[in-house]
């Protein structure tokens, strides 16, 4: 064991490939597992969701169904009610009735109302109230206010103007504070009502009868097996105001959340929502009462809280699966280790002895190739060296020409869409003179026999350049070029300099959006030669970036990949000297200048 220890000591010491196997092992093997546990405890977690939101529809549906029974129930005594002529004959403004009919007619009100308290234990009471200021209700008026004004509450005016709908009208919630104060399970205690309206012979209103339901009946139908997941089942109308409730403090309240709008916009469903700072679970669910929505709340919390044993195995099953990768993890090690210490410790004597110290036994076939190879590597450096000097001497030649043939291949693609754009819409005067400037530059930039060209012709090669690009972006590029000394023009440079400069501009300056872009190209004569300067209105670059972009400039040995600022350097450094080349100025948010000094040649 303590062999096995100081070999895993010696090979995980450092950074080694022993150890980066043994480690890349281990994370992948626990991201997995992570990865797996972490599916599992979303997946049973949606699963319970999922489960009790089918059970919410389940309890809804019943309770649904026995909300609408019961209120069919509820409306049978509406109905002989508004249709009695007792009813009507007392409710008849244009008939003053003698005592002795008034009491009839109450008597026969009496018997109907003995019948309803008997038989509906839904209703709490029914109230008989008409037009002509005529009250009664279940038990011949003894608990009500005489002097309370039931023709001017808005439940009463939409009882008798409204349009029974399933052979009821229905009126929401309201107060009931028409009671006497004395009696305290009714008086000012909020009811869900129903009503018909009572009409004469010409069928105008003169009254509404009233049935109040009892609230914590119609609740108990909703609860059933609600409390089992600290469920709580409510009803809420079309204006989001709670009217049935377990919770009677809760009754009246308007609800506010987040999503509830989904609950009057669609027939039924489900969602997740933030309600007093927790997750909780809204299930919805319609009634036959247009308007009244049935709703499930279950808090999230709940739900996970159900999965705490499968979680608890889980990491059982993660912790003893991190232990077996540990422990399988240390035997590979310790197997790979071996004949790579090997191969290092002959690798070691190499400068000591012979090359053929290399043995080809090294257990896997991978370490044999590699010693083999390894044997015929050290034989070619003598070799390679004697050819060093000679590739020395031909690496300037052929890295100069190397930068003189870059061509971005990106350009001439988006150059051929444009004009293909230009023709298919029919520009005939545009296709030509793309054709012609994108000719211009291929001619110029693959002619191979010349390697100096006038000032004037590579200044045309960019006026080309920038005509293709400006045609791509809608000409949104405002261009200038400043030149007082047409004299200059007809010195010799370097051919495909500024191209890569003005690219650089437009890319890095102004992106694939130029918005108020301005590019200035001018060329003067300086005491060393020749100046020419390139200057955008741009983004610009920070002190940070400008002065990492100039060090790579100044840096011969540097080898960036994309960037033509390094490459005209180079190629102008190489041909003049390294007095020439590129000198750089710039500020965030403003303008970034490029200036090449030239010799005059």
């Amino acid at each position: 064991m303590s062999r096995i220890m100081d070999v895993l000591r010696r090979y995980l010491k450092g950074k080694s490939i022993i150890r980066t196997m043994m480690f890349s092992f281990l994370t992948v093997n626990i991201l997995l597992l992570l990865l797996l546990g972490l599916l599992s405890i979303r997946d049973s977690t949606a699963s319970l969701t999922e489960e009790l939101t089918q059970s919410s529809y389940k309890i809804m549906e019943q309770a649904a169904r026995g909300l609408s029974f019961n209120l069919e129930e509820a409306t049978r005594p509406l109905v002989i009610l508004a249709g009695h002529y007792s009813v009507r004959a007392l409710m008849n403004p244009g008939r003053q009735l003698d005592v002795e009919g008034r009491i009839q007619h109450e008597r026969n009100l009496a018997d109907v109302a003995f019948g309803v308290t008997s038989l509906q234990s839904f209703i709490s009471d029914i109230l008989i109230l008409g037009e002509n200021g005529y009250v009664n209700n279940l038990d011949g008026r003894i608990t009500l206010r005489w002097n309370y004004p039931f023709t001017e509450q808005d439940w009463f005016r939409q009882a008798v103007s409204g349009i029974p709908n399933r052979g009821f009208i229905p009126l929401g919630l309201h107060k009931q504070d028409y009671y006497m104060e004395k009696y305290i399970s009714k008086y000012d205690q909020p009811t869900l009502s129903i009503a018909l309206p009572v009409n004469d012979h010409t069928r105008k209103p003169i009254g509404a009868v009233i049935a109040n339901l009892d609230l914590n009946k119609v609740s108990g139908m909703f609860e059933l097996t609600a409390n089992q997941n600290n469920q709580s089942v409510f009803m809420i109308d079309s204006r989001r105001t709670i009217i049935v409730h377990k919770d009677a403090e809760a009754i009246g309240t308007r609800l506010a959340f987040k999503g509830i709008e989904r609950i009057h916009a669609e027939e039924s469903g489900s969602f997740i929502t933030d309600i007093d700072g927790r997750e909780t679970l809204v299930t919805f669910h319609p009634t036959t009462v247009k308007g009244w929505k049935m709703v499930s709340t279950i808090p999230m919390s709940v739900i996970r809280g159900q999965a705490d044993s499968l979680k608890s195995n889980l990491f059982g099953f993660i912790y003893l699966c991190l232990l077996l990768n540990l422990l399988i993890s240390i035997v590979i090690t310790v197997r790979i280790s071996r004949p790579f210490g090997r191969l290092l410790s002959a690798l070691d004597k190499i400068g000591e002895e012979s090359v053929y110290v290399i043995s080809n036994h090294y257990k896997y076939r991978e370490l044999n190739v590699i010693g083999g190879k390894f044997k015929e590597l050290v034989l070619r450096i003598q070799t390679l060296v004697r050819q060093n000097y000679q590739s020395e001497l031909a690496r300037k030649d052929a890295e100069l020409k190397t930068l003189q043939s870059q061509i971005n291949p990106h350009f001439l693609f988006n150059t051929l869409q444009l004009l293909q754009t230009e023709i298919v819409c029919g520009s005939t005067e545009e296709s030509n003179h793309l054709v012609l400037s994108l000719s211009s530059l291929l001619r110029y930039s693959m002619k191979q026999s010349e390697e100096m060209v006038e000032l004037g012709r590579e200044i045309q090669n960019v006026k080309d350049y920038l005509y293709i690009l400006n045609k791509k972006y809608d000409n949104r590029i405002d261009i200038e070029y400043r030149i007082p000394d047409q004299e200059i023009l007809k010195h010799r440079t370097i051919k495909l300099i500024l191209q890569p400069i003005i690219e650089n501009v437009v890319l890095h300056g102004f992106g694939e959006n130029p918005v108020s872009a301005r590019v200035r190209i001018g060329a003067v004569s300086v005491k060393k030669g020749i100046l020419v300067a390139i200057r955008d209105n741009g983004k610009g670059m920070t002190r940070q970036q400008l002065r990492m972009l100039r060090a790579q400039l100044d840096d011969p040995d540097h080898r960036p990949e994309h960037i033509g600022l390094y490459n005209v350097n180079q190629r102008i450094r190489l041909k003049f000297g390294p007095d020439y080349g590129l000198r750089i100025r710039s500020k965030p948010g403003a303008f970034t200048a490029v200036y090449v000094v030239l010799p005059k040649v």
